[in-house]
């Protein structure tokens, strides 16, 4: 039969509330473990360093030029990865005096970061020699590959696990609207649609009860203090699988709102 005025416009407003969020938690928990503002620029920082190498060891042009350009191109992206993980600092919410301590000394520890970039800007910016800008860009390289990535690991990990549990927090809070309307959703379905609906249900709450977990595992090894390389790649797994199963629940929220619509 179909659907009256009235029913139409409760399924617009329910389709609405489960479908709201999607595009919003799907973009935070993408850029979760390796944000894809960093990972373009480490295409294009790996690409310049190649160029390096290659006038370095092969291709030694006449005057510097080329090479202070790549040595540019490196220090300029390696600033818009700093400054990108203190925005994303910055933007997480709700935390303990325990985890704002932690950003403080993660802003801090960037600061630092910036102060070295910004010295190595104004040699590279000079006109100098070709041995010169060699010796910078092989300093440069070295500092990036050693110290620089020390220094971040701890802060994107930090932050990944962060945004994460703010992803989970809002699936849970779709979930609980759902929930709500439960019995309302229910009575506009139909016999052959309400037991897929309530399937996905449980299965949103076996997803967000699994990503919960995982997080909460991550989180309390972060704030352990972990200190090896095992301990990163645990972190880094489990935010990973964590939000696996939040984009996993929200495809299945889109699931139910099309059951509604049909």
């Amino acid at each position: 039969m179909p659907y009256s005025i009235r029913s139409t416009k409760h399924i617009s407003i329910i389709c609405a509330l489960i479908l709201a969020p999607f595009f919003f938690a799907q973009a935070k928990t993408a850029k979760d473990t390796t944000p894809n503002t960093i990972k373009t620029e480490l295409n294009r920082l790996t690409d310049n360093l190649d160029l390096l190498t290659a006038i370095k060891t092969a291709k030694r042009p006449t005057d510097a030029t080329s090479l202070q350009t790549a040595l540019n191109n490196v220090v300029n992206i390696t600033d818009e990865e700093i400054k990108n993980m203190g925005n994303e600092l910055n933007a997480l919410e709700d935390l303990t005096d325990g985890e704002n301590a932690m950003i403080s000394d993660s802003m801090e520890t960037l600061a630092n970061l910036r102060m070295y970039v910004k010295l190595v800007r104004t040699d590279t910016t000079q006109e100098a020699t070709l041995n010169t800008i060699l010796s910078l860009a092989q300093k440069f390289k070295e500092w990036r590959d050693g110290p620089y990535t020390v220094a971040v690991g701890p802060i994107i990990r930090f932050t990944s696990v962060f945004q994460s549990k703010n992803a989970i927090k809002a699936a849970n809070i779709r979930l609980g609207a759902i929930l709500k309307d439960e019995r309302k959703i229910r009575g506009m379905l139909s016999a052959t649609k309400t037991a897929p609906f309530m399937r996905l249900i449980k299965k949103v709450q076996t997803e967000l009860r699994k990503a919960a977990d995982l997080h909460t595992r991550a989180e309390a090894l972060l704030m352990e203090g972990a200190t090896t390389e095992d301990d990163a790649n645990t972190i880094n797994e489990g935010v990973r699988q964590a939000n696996a199963s939040v984009n996993t629940a929200y495809d299945d929220f889109i699931a139910m709102g099309k059951l509604i619509r049909k």
